[in-house]
């Protein structure tokens, strides 16, 4: 009877999930029916970890899915290491790298943060079916706080804020290009990364992976994209999304595709999958940084207090301050991926942590039971101050 309850209550919370993702319309009923079987991917772990003392078991059990560091500030001892030099798929995390190019850019008054955008500007990023909610959403906040004018234009640095917490696409590519892809990695060089890819937009990440788009099947566009080299997909990136942009005929071609396809047009799994061309890091740099950011050591300890700043957006709306002395993250939750950087000290123990956590490539099914519950946040901020977490962590990962 506690097991059908527990099926009950998932299967509840993944249509509400579901729905809230693709709509409530007989186009999403259609699109679950069609991914049906995919949906079946990873029932066994659904069941297994309904709590975060659960989420260690398959840590332990599926390291290619997962990496975890978590590193002290005062105590190398405690640091947590998991699969640190895998390399995973960033998302959003990459915006790290963004807001630390403007803070730097505003520290050095290249940048003025009240420069007032145009909305409309930033709209012809968004691509229908990918995570329009989240710009929507933006837009509404940014509404109601009164930082949209009379003009339709925000400042800047109300953009920037907005685009961490609402994970917006559209804001992170509109600023890609205002700061500048030679900016970012000028910034990148400067943190003396070896290991972490420079961030590309996710408008022509998505365009270009789209198979559709691009006359093929799922299978024949995978392995046309794993062909290439690097270097020629970046430049294929950056040149979709400036035709995106620029010209009207493509945008309009692209967005009928999107429209009509509901976004990649592939079932869950292979849209999972897609994510394998985006930009890598592994959690081993990510967490460094994070510690470099939590001893104010990013740059300089006026652009770090900026970014934190930026950052510290969980601390302020989720009532953490109970645990936490501060708090600062950046989420990223998308379909098969959930990860997180973050950094903080509990009110406990008041030890300084900088921490990464990957979980990608995740099984269809244990996805939207990990994405329904936002299981990675809860794991990451626990992971800092429940040192009973800590040790179930490191009992599973030592097997």
């Amino acid at each position: 009877m506690r097991i059908l309850k527990f099926v009950g209550a998932f299967v509840g919370t993944f249509l509400l999930i579901f729905f809230l993702a693709f709509g409530f319309n007989l186009d999403a009923l259609s699109t679950l029916f069609k991914n049906s079987g995919d949906l079946q991917e990873g029932q066994e772990w659904v069941t297994q970890a309904t709590s975060l003392r659960g989420l260690t078991d398959y840590i332990g059990e599926n390291p290619q899915h997962s990496a975890v560091v978590s590193r002290s500030g005062i105590n190398p001892d405690t640091t947590i290491a998991y699969n640190k030099d895998s390399l995973h798929t960033m998302g959003t995390l990459s915006n790290f790298f963004l807001i630390t190019t403007y803070t730097r850019l505003v520290e050095n008054e290249q940048i003025n943060p009240d420069t007032l955008i145009s909305i409309e500007d930033i709209d012809r990023y968004q691509l229908p079916y990918i995570d329009a909610s989240n710009h929507e959403n933006a837009k509404a906040v940014l509404t109601d706080e009164g930082y949209i004018n009379t003009q339709n234009k925000a400042p800047l640095q109300a953009l920037v804020s907005k685009a961490i917490i609402y994970n917006d696409l559209a804001i992170s590519d509109y600023l890609y290009y205002k700061l500048g892809p030679a900016e970012i990695k000028r910034t990148i060089s400067n943190l003396d990364l070896k290991n972490t890819d420079t961030p590309l937009p996710f408008s022509g990440l998505y365009i270009v992976s789209h198979p559709g788009l691009h006359g093929n099947d799922f299978k024949t566009h995978f392995d046309q994209l794993q062909s290439l080299p690097d270097s020629t997909f970046r430049d294929s990136v950056h040149e979709v999304t400036k035709k995106y942009i620029n010209e009207s005929a493509f945008h309009q071609l692209v967005n009928s595709h999107f429209s009509e396809q509901q976004g990649l047009g592939v079932g869950f799994k292979e849209r999972r999958d897609l994510l394998h061309f985006f930009p890598k890091s592994t959690a081993s740099e990510l967490s460094q940084l994070m510690i470099k950011l939590e001893q104010d050591r990013i740059l300089s300890p006026a652009i770090s207090k900026r970014v934190k700043e930026i950052m510290s957006w969980p601390y302020k709306q989720q009532s953490l301050n109970s645990d936490f002395k501060y708090y600062g993250a950046i989420y990223d939750n998308r379909l098969g991926l959930l990860n997180g950087i973050d950094y903080g000290a509990s009110v406990y123990s008041g030890e300084p942590f900088g921490q990464a956590v990957f979980f990608d490539s995740l099984q269809v099914a244990f996805w939207f039971h990990m994405s329904s519950n936002l299981m990675h946040q809860d794991y990451q901020q626990r992971l800092m101050w429940d040192p009973a977490l800590r040790t179930a962590t490191l009992q599973e990962i030592n097997k």
